[in-house]
């Protein structure tokens, strides 16, 4: 059975038989106010609780029912109150209430869409930046030489942490090379010109001399042909006779030239290594 207050209006589900056989006074638990309810017209409109917990109320939205004070039919008797002499005592009843549904957010609301997080995920989201952090600290103990390699203001990185090393390079005891020039020299320089099969040819010989105290290996010589003013105009290298003299040995070599050019003026012979 529903009351509704004269006052604010205000709807509650009450129990009938709480207003069996003549009616009582009940009090509004919105407003206070209190008015005597008669009791049902109909025995049809007597239903049991469980009964009448199955047909819930809507509540109206701009009415919000609030339940009457908690107060059971069972102890009506005990219940003296505030009433004053001569006046029917009042009973508040307890109210059953059907329970709201949440009303979703209006599309205007400010607020975020909620999701189904699962948190078992998390574990795996610690394992993968885990080993996304090994992997980094690896690369970067791994690959030092190439990272100071490539940027070499990182080596500042390596020394504040303590990785760098820190040692000076051994340097190897290399010995020093005597130049060429002071262990071979190029004596007995005889250009000449010849014809060979009806072709002029520049024919040019000479003497390597070892002139230090161990055996050399002659290198490669090389032939330039200079012009008048003294500019290279042709050249070309060749191997000797002998590629191995010994201490005071002299080794001889020659090499020739077909249709030489009619300016040259000079030849240089060079060895072709320091």
């Amino acid at each position: 059975m529903i009351l509704t207050c004269p006052e604010c209006k205000s709807r509650y589900v009450v129990n009938p038989g709480a207003l069996m056989p003549n009616g009582r006074t009940v009090r509004c638990a919105k407003c206070s106010h209190s008015w005597f309810e008669n009791k049902p017209d109909s025995e049809m409109e007597v239903i049991k609780p469980q009964e009448e917990a199955k047909d819930p109320v809507d509540q109206p939205d701009t009415a919000p029912e609030k339940p009457a004070d908690n107060t059971s039919s069972e102890n009506e008797n005990d219940d003296t109150g505030d009433d004053k002499p001569g006046e029917e005592p009042s009973y508040d009843f307890p109210i059953q209430k059907p329970k709201k549904r949440r009303r979703p957010a209006a599309k205007t609301a400010n607020l975020p869409a909620l999701q189904n997080h699962k948190y078992g995920s998390n574990k795996l989201g610690w394992i993968s930046l885990f080993i996304f952090v090994t992997a980094i600290i690896g690369s970067f103990l791994l690959f030092q030489n190439s990272i100071t390699n490539s940027w070499p203001a990182s080596k500042k990185l390596y020394v504040a942490v303590g990785l760098a090393d820190t040692a000076q390079p051994k340097v190897l005891d290399v010995p020093e090379v005597t130049p060429i020039n002071e262990r071979l020299q190029i004596r007995d320089l005889a250009p000449r010109q010849e014809n060979r099969n009806n072709m002029p040819h520049l024919v040019i010989a000479g003497n390597v001399e070892n002139i230090s105290s161990t055996e050399q290996t002659i290198p490669q010589l090389k032939i330039i042909l200079l012009d008048e003013n003294r500019q290279n105009i042709r050249e070309w290298n060749f191997d000797p006779v002998k590629l191995n003299a010994s201490p005071g040995e002299m080794v001889n070599f020659e090499t020739s030239l077909p249709n030489p050019p009619a300016n040259a003026r000079d030849i240089s012979v060079l060895f072709t290594t320091n």
